[in-house]
């Protein structure tokens, strides 16, 4: 559905928006590119690991692993996710079957997916975090305000300084497994709770997930429809539809209140798409996908 309706839909509506003058239908997973991984992963694993153990006749329970510390969590981030990583974003820009090639992807995936496995044979969610972890999480809470204002300063650099966008790729990836455990300890102690209203975030979200696409795209052309009505722009107004050469390119040399545009368009989004999706969810068909 993602990939047949959903994205060239937003491509189809961004190509109008910008004033291309001849649009094509171009299929693409989009945001589903996420779905196609993580069912391969499962599959690698079913296929081989559980074969591999089945055969070593590892049928006996192992004995419980603790909880990774501080500086095994530092070292993955600097050798998996940063160093492992480079390969793929100096030889495989873009993406790599239909996965985002960037920072915290590809061996990153690769780790979490395994860190996934460990954790529920260990039961590591099933016992406090803050009490398994070997830092305080406050603690834990400075390091990652440290490592994302690291990797925003380092981004500043990273085009005149070889260094820089090296030192860059090890810090992001120590910053994406931090900020993770952040938001796992976080919810943990602060959000493990069942509500109304959780219920129905929990129920619509994976309908948000595949079709934020199309209504973020919708909004984001309703406000840039809207500032050009209301001649809010420092340039003549993007024609929505229109492709004139005297037309800058939507987000090219163009003053659209971004600050604005991005608060408006991002909460006009979460209401519509969350009763939406939400109300997907209670018919007939899609409620047994979504």
């Amino acid at each position: 559905f993602s990939l047949l309706v959903i994205t060239p839909a937003c491509i189809a509506l961004g190509g109008y928006v910008a004033g291309v003058e001849k649009l094509t239908y171009i299929p693409s997973t989009g945001v589903a590119w996420f779905l196609y991984w993580l069912l391969l992963f499962n599959w690698m694993y079913v296929t081989m690991a559980v074969k591999i153990e089945a055969e070593a006749g590892i049928s006996t329970p192992m004995e419980r692993q603790k909880f990774p510390g501080t500086i095994s969590r530092l070292l993955c981030g600097i050798g998996v996710c940063g160093l492992l990583l480079l390969p793929f974003l100096v030889l495989k820009p873009g993406s790599l079957a239909a996965m985002p090639i960037s920072t915290g992807s590809v061996t990153c995936d690769f780790l979490m997916f395994y860190l996934g496995i460990q954790a529920k044979k260990n039961g590591w969610l099933e016992l406090s975090l803050s009490d398994q972890m070997d830092i305080h999480p406050i603690l834990l809470l400075f390091m990652v305000v440290a490592e994302g204002t690291g990797v925003a300063l380092l981004l500043q650099i990273v085009a005149e300084n070889e260094l820089a966008g090296l030192g860059l790729v090890c810090l992001a990836g120590i910053f994406c497994l931090d900020m993770s455990l952040l938001v796992l300890v976080t919810f943990q102690n602060y959000f493990n709770n069942e509500t109304s209203m959780t219920k129905f975030l929990a129920r619509a979200s994976y309908g948000v997930y595949l079709l934020h696409p199309i209504v973020v795209t919708g909004m984001t052309a309703l406000y840039i429809n809207i500032c050009n009505q209301l001649e809010l722009a420092n340039i003549d107004p993007v024609a929505i539809g229109s492709a004139g050469e005297e037309t800058p390119p939507v987000g090219t040399n163009s003053d659209y209140h971004y600050p604005v545009g991005w608060v408006l368009v991002n909460l006009a989004s979460h209401i519509v798409i969350w009763p939406f999706a939400y109300g997907a969810t209670r018919l007939p068909v899609l409620k047994n996908i979504l």
